[in-house]
């Protein structure tokens, strides 16, 4: 499918569990390239949509400077949307569906047709990102997330609270969106007895998400460069998707010479190839500017790491300052709570061992598989 980011982790971990309960599921996406397969029962269909049509014809607007080009920009992806609508309203007519589920970003099918259940999943739209975040304006995907929560605005889950509050302000519900968690699967097996016994590498800073700045990769490296100074040995590893290149454009020139010698990224690590590498973090970074939700951090956690978070609602929701992780009240503080952790001063273990009760208790993926499929019956 190429690459799909956290949405599309969502929705393999979510099929995968549903494909065991009876349900009959079929993934629906779209993109430049038509493709279909079985993923152990699960049946994946993408449409090649009229993405590249419009590309092409964008860049003969953009070459000859024709007026209106953001107008005609605006028509080419409403084409394309009642393209995508259509195509899939008949696919799930044909195919006798009983319910089907959007998510949120850049309202892909807002004029679908069909009177079956309609659900939307609010992973982090547009218009939430850029009215509550400060994410950049999208404005051609905003539009349609309006219209698709204007016309499907009955059923919508939420994967936070701070979502649900999002969503409905942003939209203007009525209703306030259901809450339903994402969720991780707990392997006790890859948890290690001993927090620091290997493979933890001592005195080493994990960070574990894009490389962008509203994700926090900036004040990650400027706290490294700070930690680095009190621990000559410390090392610092990131892992992330490279966006527009911000290692080389920015990340190399935030880290000092010193701490940059003691920096390694490693690159867009699979998910699935993702548990080898946290096992070796002493503590993980999570100085992001806005999270709808993170099961980054959920998957952390249930490895039981030490996890250093920003203040914002969406972690407040999660984690408890000296109970189950660590929130940084300000950039000072990572530094700080760094030391506090290498130097000893704070209960690894008990920390670190509530971290997992915390996703055993209320994140483990079969407690929101139930949830999910209780909230489908009572739609169904």
């Amino acid at each position: 499918m190429g690459s799909t980011g956290g949405i599309g982790v969502f929705v393999k971990q979510l099929t995968t569990e549903l494909k065991t309960h009876d349900f009959q599921i079929t993934v629906f996406s779209f993109g430049n390239e038509a493709v279909s397969f079985d993923d152990g029962g699960v049946r994946v269909v993408k449409i090649k949509d009229l993405s590249h049509f419009n590309a092409q014809v964008r860049r003969v607007l953009q070459k000859y400077q024709v007026p209106g080009y953001h107008k005609l920009k605006l028509f080419l992806a409403f084409l394309n949307r009642v393209y995508i609508s259509l195509y899939l309203s008949v696919f799930v007519f044909k195919h006798r569906f009983d319910m089907v589920e959007f998510h949120d970003y850049g309202g892909d099918a807002p004029y679908f047709l069909g009177r079956l259940k309609k659900v939307i999943r609010c992973h982090g739209s547009a218009v939430a990102l850029h009215q509550f975040m400060g994410y950049g304006k999208r404005q051609t995907d905003t539009v349609f997330e309006y219209q698709m929560f204007k016309r499907f605005k009955k059923h919508v889950i939420a994967v936070s609270d701070y979502s649900a509050q999002m969503a409905q302000e942003a939209f203007q519900l009525k209703v306030r969106p259901q809450t339903i968690y994402n969720g991780v699967v707990l392997d006790r097996s890859v948890i290690q007895s001993s927090y620091l016994h290997a493979p933890t590498i001592p005195f080493s800073v994990f960070y574990f998400g894009s490389l962008r700045e509203r994700k926090g990769i900036d004040i990650a490296c400027e706290t490294f460069n700070k930690v680095v100074i009190d621990f000559p040995n410390a090392q610092f590893h990131i892992m992330g998707a490279n966006n527009n290149d911000y290692w080389n454009n920015k990340v190399v020139h935030v880290l000092s010479e010193v701490a940059l010698a003691q920096t390694r990224y490693h690159g867009m690590v699979p998910n699935a190839e993702i548990v080898p590498y946290l096992q070796q973090a002493h503590v993980v970074l999570f100085p992001s500017y806005g999270e709808n939700f993170s099961v980054a951090l959920l998957e952390v956690m249930a490895l039981k790491k030490l996890v250093i978070c920003s203040d914002i609602p969406a972690f407040a929701e999660i984690i408890k300052h000296g109970e189950n992780g660590l929130i940084a009240n300000s950039n000072l503080d990572y530094p700080n709570l760094i030391k506090s952790i290498f130097e000893n001063d704070i209960d690894i273990e008990k920390i670190s061992s509530n971290a997992v009760d915390t996703i055993k208790n209320n994140f483990e993926m079969q407690i929101i598989i139930n949830q999910n499929i209780n909230y489908y019956k009572s739609l169904l």
